[in-house]
């Protein structure tokens, strides 16, 4: 992205217009008011822990002028944290993630920090040092420089100011106006030659003010021709380029919190912020070049790398598997499961998400370990060469944010699975996790769409809602004359609960143990566990145990209380905010069936039970049963959750908030008895 001019050995840009003033911090680094730091809380949010005192940057376009770069960016930042307690603390540890590419680089070129604290009376300082910075590879493609900022404690304030120097044109810095503690103050400014268009996009529900304007600059480029032979002369000329400079400007204060609630896969999908796509670049006397890629490119490019589509075809290293697996004369979904526990067992995953192999797809089969392209991409060629139609799947996981059909990327993928086509049914494959089996993929994977790389008609396939979490739960309690609780629990778990239960006992070197701290309940005493099924290779997961309760219940009182619940699924409702302006986001649809059935003493009989209740979420999301019922000494109680869909709109917050409501209430009731 340079301006082809001959004879240009120097320039320099001039302004031939009034240049407005960058972004600029409310106060200059390093003028810190004691009064800052003996504040004790947040001025627009007595809970936070932490908040931005202010947040500013600016990015703005220079030649280069030593090398054959172009144009370069230059992304500068200063902002201050306050840290109110101890759960603020993490907010001293900065990260900033830099870019790169071949000989191309984000580079940190100025850096300077300082915690302050008022201590004795006055305002101390320490300087971050170079050994409290870090910079360490976090994926293929950035690097991520750490600071950890000394000396801080609560009430401390951090200042940090650092300028980033970058080849990525197509990487204009983003800017987040919103964050898990609140800003009083972020404000952005870009300044953007006529050459290049972006296209702006901001995200979010915290209102931004946006302002734009232009200026006028200029490239002066200078040139020298030597003339003459035994005597030689120099001409200096100089050439001149004015082009316009857009400015955008953003500002937002007092901006809350992003309200911490559940059930949202990654907070990076809903924050406000403004996004910058690289459309297209127009320089003097050189074509339109168009940056905005295409899907149908996307696809071309990972079909034609040599880390992806190029190493699909290569099959020797899968002989002896794919015999094996023949020999055993297993069909369809059978197959696809020896298939995807060979690839379990044969490469181990190393933790480490990406799209491109890290090598050749034989080395990680030979090596044993591979990140997840390394295992899925072998996957997709055992499944080939079994019969079955395979296609590798990119996707976005949950942490990465969502995939924008509308907005083609490469970059935005870093993860790949499997699909498998046969008898007319898709089945989604990973075997990066020993607890997966077929259309049961890893959590991290279950985000929107996905997108199916090779020739089929259907390019996206979704990736939720294949598999439920199903838990079905029978108590059988006895109630003996002393108020004494004791009784036997029956578990079938399905789907992504067995899922769950799998991934946290497996890890542990005591199954049982662990599988006893997770059935940990109040006041009663979880013994003789045995689990049914354990080498299973399903997606059902069966256990039973003893429960023992001394109730401390008065057995001499004529009226006894208690409640009938002895686990209840959700201990609180999960939605408290009045208004909730992002969706609620499911994993998977829920299905929670409990059965409870007493056995009372001769000594009591029922003098009152909870109602009965059936609740709906509308357009068939879900509903909520619950009945009592006794049957001359026994009490049986049932309560069925269902949340039918995983995903559901702002507009539908209050329906589900009362729903869950309804959940909470009705399993807190009591159940009396009366002494005869």
């Amino acid at each position: 992205m340079k301006i082809n001019i001959a004879a240009c050995v120097l320039f320099f840009i001039a302004l031939t217009g009034f240049r407005p003033a960058f972004a600029q911090s409310p106060e200059k680094f390093g003028k810190i008011d004691a009064k800052d730091l003996q504040l004790k809380y947040c001025p627009i949010d007595s809970n936070a822990h932490a908040y931005f005192v202010f947040d500013v940057g600016n990015t703005e376009f220079i030649y280069d002028q030593n090398g054959n770069k172009g144009f370069q960016m230059f992304f500068n930042r200063h902002f201050r944290i306050k840290i109110i307690d101890n759960q603020g603390l993490s907010w001293g540890d900065v990260k900033i993630p830099l870019y790169q590419s071949g000989t191309d680089r984000e580079e940190v070129i100025s850096l300077k920090a300082f915690t302050y604290n008022f201590e004795n009376g006055q305002v101390t300082k320490t300087k971050l040092e170079k050994q409290d910075i870090l910079t360490e590879e976090t994926s293929e493609n950035i690097k991520t420089c750490k600071l950890a900022m000394p000396n801080i404690k609560n009430g401390s304030v951090i200042e940090v100011e650092y300028k980033i120097k970058s080849d990525f044109l197509f990487n204009l810095q983003e800017w987040y106006f919103q964050r898990s503690i609140p800003m009083m103050h972020s404000e952005y400014e870009v300044n953007i030659p006529e050459y290049f268009n972006y296209n702006q996009t901001q995200r979010g529900f915290y209102p931004v003010k946006f302002e734009s304007g232009a200026k006028r600059n200029s490239i002066i480029f200078t040139s020298k021709e030597r003339t003459g032979t035994r005597v030689t002369t120099t001409e200096v000329s100089t050439s001149k380029i004015e082009f316009t400079e857009k400015t955008h400007h953003y500002l937002a204060t007092n901006v809350p919190s992003f309200p911490d609630e559940k059930f949202l896969k990654t907070k990076d999908n809903y924050l406000t912020r403004v996004e910058f796509e690289l459309q297209y670049t127009k320089f003097p006397d050189q074509p339109l070049k168009y940056f905005t890629t295409s899907w149908e490119e996307v696809d071309s490019k990972l079909n034609e790398s040599y880390y992806f589509g190029k190493e699909l075809g290569k099959t020797n290293h899968l002989k002896e598997a794919v015999a094996s697996l023949k020999e055993s004369g297993l069909q369809g979904e059978n197959l696809l499961i020896s298939a995807l526990e060979h690839m379990k067992k044969k490469i181990s995953w190393n933790g480490i998400r990406n799209k491109y192999l890290t090598a050749t797809i034989n080395k990680a089969y030979k090596d044993g370990e591979g990140n997840s392209a390394d295992v899925n991409l072998n996957l997709v060629v055992l499944l080939r060469e079994l019969g079955f139609e395979s296609y590798p799947v990119v996707l976005s996981t949950q942490d990465n944010g969502i995939i924008h059909p509308s907005h083609p990327s490469l970059s935005r993928f870093n993860y790949v699975i499997a699909l498998a086509l046969t008898d007319g049914k898709k089945y989604l494959l990973d075997a990066t996790d020993p607890n997966s089996m077929l259309n049961l993929i890893p959590i991290r994977c279950l985000n929107d769409k996905g997108r199916i790389i090779g020739n089929t008609p259907d390019k996206w396939v979704n990736l939720m809602d294949y598999k439920s979490y199903i838990a079905q739960t029978i108590y059988q309690v006895d109630l003996d004359s002393n108020l004494s609780f004791n009784g036997k629990t029956n578990k079938k778990l399905l789907g992504y609960a067995a899922y769950d239960y799998k991934s946290k006992v497996n890890t542990s070197n005591d199954v049982l143990k662990e599988l006893e701290s997770l059935e940990e309940l109040p006041s009663f005493e979880v013994e003789n566990i045995e689990i049914k099924n354990q080498e299973a290779q399903d997606d059902a997961f069966v256990f039973t145990y003893d429960l023992l309760k001394s109730s401390g219940m008065d057995n001499s009182a004529e009226m006894v209380y208690f409640a009938p619940t002895i686990a209840p699924f959700f201990n609180e409702n999960p939605f408290k905010l009045e208004k909730r302006e992002y969706p609620v986001e499911f994993n998977y649809p829920y299905t929670i069936q409990t059965v409870y059935t007493y056995t009372l003493p001769d000594n009591y009989e029922v003098a009152e039970i909870p109602e009965p209740i059936a609740v709906k979420l509308p357009d068939n999301g879900g509903n909520f049963v619950y009945q009592a019922q006794k049957l001359g000494n026994k009490l049986n109680i049932s309560s069925i959750i269902n949340i039918k869909k995983s995903l559901f709109l702002p507009e539908e917050y209050e329906s589900i908030k009362i729903f869950f409501q309804h959940i909470i209430d009705k399993q807190n009731e009591l159940v009396v008895l009366k002494s005869i």
